[in-house]
């Protein structure tokens, strides 16, 4: 919005040195106290045009628009012969959602076509009316860049992001380089699952901000430096980098990297709590849910408190209903470890909540085709698996008809030669497989927690026409081939393990796999679960020597990493969890082969650094390693060695300092009031306990 503020001057009645204030206060982003100020002048000149201009300039800033609509609709009746305030009204009265008011207020507006045709433009893209919307592009002149902005913005909304993106290129050509440009290229390349192209995209936004605005402290929170807020300024909000360092976070979160989503988050320029825009305070949350802060289950309860604070305060942003209903849904112990949601049926409780009290905010941002699957999950919980089983088996059925009637589409136009069809199509193709996933695996769920690996192996299997080059149909599937325990199904297991390993890393000595992901073509960015069973299947399958190459390659992958590079959901303070997991896998198999000394040692190693790799999990397959052992030396079924005894207790020793209250997963025969108490802690001082007995 273009308000002219530098040429008025406060009236001769207000206080001394209060102009130099409010500019000065305006100037450097100090809106609140330049409010203020003018309000206190209004009080003494209630019809100063400057003071009202001033202060709609201020509420616009603060993001006020309501009071902004208001004042400039009170300058409009005063000082008609100034038609710009009919229009500041009228989109002030666009931002403020008052989408008819506004659409009239434009329609009155003397003068000032294209600005009211723009305005027109963006009232109906806003309201949700995208034919209208086009109607009103269509009557803008061609080759204006805000119509050719407006034209990708359109694009985007309905889902063609090739199109919009190529669009914001077109715009950026014609006015230079654009902050805002850049992020919408950013946005489309982020929905297009360019992640690479994404983070590029945003590099760019973030180093011009930092050479052009070092006052604005970007990644002073990062580095420990103590930072003031910066506010909300209009400096700010011209240079994008709240959006950026936003998607940034988004693009982290999608990789798996919860970490550097949270250093994403800290590198944003400082600002109080109570600044923060809701996009950022639901990035913060679902970072903290996603164990990104290392705080464990306190930050993931403030994590999902914060969520459920900006569903009660819109407005927030259209994700919030989606990510909440996912996080509710998830299975049984990963959504307890991972969100702090409690059990499934507080978890069905807050998603029953959010269906039924939030239902206008769930039509109109979650995707259609989710709905189903999340209301098949919630029947699990109130009626049942074999309730849920129906509900996805049929949903997966409308999948796959889809999928079959899109794989047709894009041969047709192949055979046609329409290239430009064609690829349309096998986008739509590959967000259609992204839809269809989720409710695969869920159904594939249902058979795994009943125990019915084979029938959850049957179930996947029938979808290898469209899942086999899928990276989670790959990893789910060994999964389900590992747990069936038998030495022909370990062999097919450890031949999609490695396919996963070349996706995401490439071949030993290639840097770089063939995954549109792969970023860093790094072993870290691998599933640990899977380095871990592909270790565990060269092993059982009497090839050592390869699972030791592949155990050493990890190593020096996480030894050039530092220990710190991002990891995921299972890796507090960024640690990767990939070697722990494998040593842990490796160690509980060498245990259970009867191979106590070797086991126990890999098994103590996993949990080396402490501080990084003691959680309720790996905690518990260690304990039970552990017990494994105790109770062969107890019934004298082998010789427990000095060295090892030693050993084991300083390890115990170590693990009740670190795991001071740190919840534990309940042991063995523990009744309901013990669970609530037990702490790895104390755990590890009744093994400790169990363990000096023997060896005295």
């Amino acid at each position: 919005m273009a308000s002219s503020t530098s040429t008025f001057l406060l009236p001769p009645g207000a206080p001394g040195g209060h102009t130099r204030l409010i500019y000065g206060a305006i100037r450097d982003g100090r809106l609140s106290e330049a409010v203020s100020r003018l309000q206190g002048v209004l009080r003494v000149s209630p019809g100063s045009r400057a003071a009202l201009s001033l202060l709609a300039h201020c509420y616009w800033q603060q993001e006020e628009y309501e009071a902004a609509a208001h004042t400039y609709e009170t300058l409009a009746v005063r000082f008609p012969e100034v038609p710009e305030y009919q229009l500041y009204r009228a989109q002030s009265l666009c931002k403020a959602g008052a989408f008819a008011e506004a659409a009239r207020a434009a329609a009155a507006v003397d003068g000032f076509p294209q600005a009211v045709r723009q305005l027109q433009c963006a009232i109906k893209y806003e309201a949700g009316d995208l034919r209208g919307c086009r109607a009103s592009l269509d009557a803008l002149p061609a080759g204006d860049a805000a119509a050719t902005a407006a034209a990708g913005c359109l694009l985007y909304k309905e889902g063609q992001h090739a199109a919009a993106q190529a669009q914001f290129g077109e715009a950026a050509q014609m006015v230079g380089a654009s902050p805002e440009l850049a992020y919408a290229v950013a946005a489309c390349q982020y929905q297009r699952r360019d992640y690479g192209g994404a983070l590029a995209s945003l590099a760019d936004i973030v180093e011009t901000g930092v050479r052009q605005h070092p006052e604005l402290g970007i990644g002073t929170q990062t580095q420990g430096m103590e930072a003031r807020s910066v506010g909300n300024s209009a400096k700010l909000k011209a240079t994008a980098l709240v959006e950026a360092f936003n998607l940034r976070a988004a693009v982290e979160l999608q990789l798996g990297n919860a970490a550097g989503a949270a250093a994403a988050l800290s590198d944003m320029p400082p600002r109080q709590e109570q600044e923060l825009d809701p996009v950022t305070l639901h990035n913060q949350a679902l970072v903290a849910l996603a164990g990104g802060t290392g705080g464990g289950p306190a930050a993931r309860q403030a994590g999902l408190a914060k969520l459920l604070h900006l569903l009660a305060h819109p407005p927030f942003p259209p994700e919030l209903a989606c990510n909440l209903l996912s996080l509710c849904c998830r299975p049984g112990a990963d959504a307890d470890a991972a969100a702090g949601l409690g059990g499934a049926e507080e978890r069905a409780a807050v998603a029953e909540r959010l269906l039924e009290g939030h239902a206008a905010v769930v039509a109109a941002s979650v995707p259609p085709g989710l709905l189903p699957l999340y209301e098949a999950c919630l029947a699990r919980v109130r009626q049942g698996p074999g309730a849920a089983a129906a509900k996805l088996d049929a949903l997966a059925g409308q999948h796959i008809e889809g999928l079959r009637k899109r794989v047709k589409a894009v041969q047709d136009a192949r055979w046609a030669g329409d290239h430009s069809a064609a690829a349309a199509g096998l986008e739509e193709y590959e967000a259609a497989l992204e839809a269809y996933v989720p409710v695969l695996m869920s159904l594939a769920q249902l058979h795994w927690e009943a125990g019915a690996f084979g029938r959850a192996q049957e179930v996947l299997q029938q979808s290898a026409e469209f899942c086999s080059d899928h990276p989670t149909w790959r990893l789910n599937l060994a999964h389900a081939l590992v747990a069936q325990e038998d030495g022909f199904r370990l062999g097919e297991a450890a031949e999609l393990y490695q396919s996963l390993v070349t996706h995401f890393a490439g071949p030993p000595g290639v840097a770089g796999g063939s995954g549109g992901d792969a970023l860093g073509g790094s072993l870290l960015d691998v599933p640990p679960a899977a380095l871990a069973n592909l270790c565990v299947c060269h092993v059982v399958g009497s090839q050592n020597e390869v699972a030791e190459e592949l155990l050493r390659r990890l190593e020096d992958e996480v030894g050039a990493a530092g220990g710190s590079t991002g990891g995921s959901e299972g890796a507090p303070g960024g640690v990767p969890p990939h070697l722990s997991l494998t040593n842990l896998a490796i160690g509980t198999l060498y245990c259970a082969k009867g191979n106590f000394e070797f086991g126990i040692t890999r098994v103590m190693r996993a949990l080396e650094p402490l501080s990084a790799h003691l959680d309720a999990p790996r905690w518990h397959a260690a304990s039970l390693a552990l017990l494994c052992l105790l109770d062969q030396a107890a019934k004298h079924m082998l010789v427990l060695k000095d060295a090892l005894a030693a050993d084991l207790l300083a390890f115990l020793e170590d693990v009740e300092a670190v795991g001071r209250g740190v919840p534990a997963l309940p042991a063995l025969g523990s009744s309901g009031g013990e669970q609530r108490q037990q702490t790895i802690c104390g755990q590890a001082r009744t093994l400790r306990a169990q363990l000096l007995r023997m060896t005295d």
